[in-house]
Order: structure tokens, then sequence, then C-alpha cells
């Protein structure tokens, strides 16, 4: 009798079992891990971010710079056959370039997590895919409050207060954009949920609508948490919620700040 060289049918399918019952247990953990690298690597950014603040302030006689709020690096958007960086005072500009100097890697002004960006529907611009690109580095929200502010002057308690956050926006400025809830709003960030959730959102048919979708999840965009850097360059995880437990205090410095 010949000597049987192969597999059976039943054989066949006791492997592949094994095999899907090993990749169930074996996904999720490197689903975890691959997560887990990119939140070190967020962590490392943002801190990255506020030593090159901290630089800045060094050389302009400890004042941090009066950052736009449009998150752009360069005009490609109006001219993408001549295209050129802006400068750190263009209204168009995104606030790090007044950093980059001293950052030296456009890297660390995005997040490996980031999933999607503000995109300017409302300026009539419906990009889509493309702001992708045009809005590729800038991850982070800078903190409004600490801008244009002599930072030992304004602010005692530096590990108190928030200097950059996971973000779908680039600039906070305290218009329903902060993780706080605002005095007669009943949820924080109304600016990004859609109103079925407290927001201000609706999809108007002449723009884009995708702003006005709940983007709330793009805040924090690790799992459910924020990564958060202090003006002291520690950096904490700010969990998800409806902003409760934010005091406004965190981002004016001001301990008096009950909001």
């Amino acid at each position: 009798m010949k000597k049987r060289n192969a597999f059976t049918l039943i054989e066949l399918l006791v492997v592949i079992a094994v095999i899907a019952i090993l990749l169930a247990i074996l996904i999720p953990a490197l689903r975890a891990a691959k997560n887990q690298a990119k939140k070190t690597v967020c962590s490392g950014h943002v801190i990255g971010l506020v030593l090159a603040t901290r630089m800045y302030t060094d050389d302009w006689d400890g004042k941090t710079h009066n950052s736009p709020n449009n998150g752009l690096w360069d005009n490609a958007w109006q001219n993408p056959a001549v295209t050129k960086p802006y400068g750190p005072n263009d209204s168009y500009a995104y606030w790090g370039i007044a950093y980059f100097p001293y950052a030296k890697n456009k890297k660390i002004f995005r997040c490996p997590a980031t999933q999607r960006v503000d995109d300017w529907p409302e300026w009539g611009a419906p990009w889509g895919k493309a702001s992708q690109h045009y809005f590729a580095y800038c991850s982070y929200g800078l903190n409004g409050y600490i801008t244009n502010k002599k930072l030992d002057h304004e602010f005692k308690r530096h590990s108190e207060v928030i200097a950059f956050q996971d973000h779908i926006e680039q600039k906070l400025d305290d218009n329903g954009d902060m993780f706080h809830i605002r005095q007669g709003d009943r949820v924080n960030l109304p600016q990004w949920r859609p109103s079925s959730q407290g927001g201000n959102g609706f999809v108007d048919s002449t723009w884009s609508g995708d702003q006005w979708h709940d983007t709330v999840q793009e805040c924090f965009r690790h799992r459910g948490v924020s990564m958060t850097a202090w003006l002291d360059g520690h950096v904490t995880e700010i969990k998800e919620s409806t902003g409760e437990d934010i005091p406004r205090k965190w981002y004016t410095g001001d301990p008096k700040d009950t909001l």
C-alpha cells in the first residue's frame, strides 16, 4: 500500500479553525499595541511643542506669538501651481508656523491617530479629501488664552494650564470649542456637535456639511481620550465627556474661574 502524504479534509478544517482562533486572540492585542504606540508618539509630539513654545518665548521677551486661527502652512489651496509658505502673521496661517523654527520637524504637528481635519466648508470650500493634504500637519489645538501672553507673568501655576490638545480645530477660542461647558450651554464642544446632542451643528445644502457632523471623536482620538500638554510640559489623558468634569480655569489659568 502507498504511504499517504496529504492532509484529509478534516485535518485541514482543524488547522484552519486553530489559525482562526489564534488570529481572534492576536488581532485585538496587536491593535491595542498599535494604538498605544500612536499615543506614545502623540505624547512626544505635544511635549516637543511645549518645548518649542518655551524656546520661542526665550527669544521674544517671554511672550508667546499672537497666533492666527486658520490652520494653513502655505497657499496651495489658492494657487497649487505656485505654492508659497505663509508667514507666522498671515491671516490664513497655522499657529505652528511661528514655532516651527524651534521644532525643526513638521511631523510633530501631526498626531499619528488623526482621521479627519477641519476643512472650512463654511468658507465655501468643500475640499473633502483635498483637506487631508492642506491641513495634514495641524492635529493639535492651541489654547487661545496662552497666545500673545508673557507666560511667567500671566500664569502662576503652569502645571494647571493647558497648552495644546488633540483637536479637530487648530486654535481654541472658547467659542464652543473647548472641553469645559460654557455658560448657557448644556454640553461642551457645541460647535462640533450636531443639534441632536446639544450642539449648534447643522447641515446646509449650500455647504459640504462635513464640519457640522459630530466630529467630537476626533478630539478624543486615542480610544476616547485626548492627549493634553500643559504649560509645564507634562502630558495627561483627558477622557471624553460632555464637560461637567472640566473646569474653565484649565484654559484661562484663573484659579477663581468657576465655570
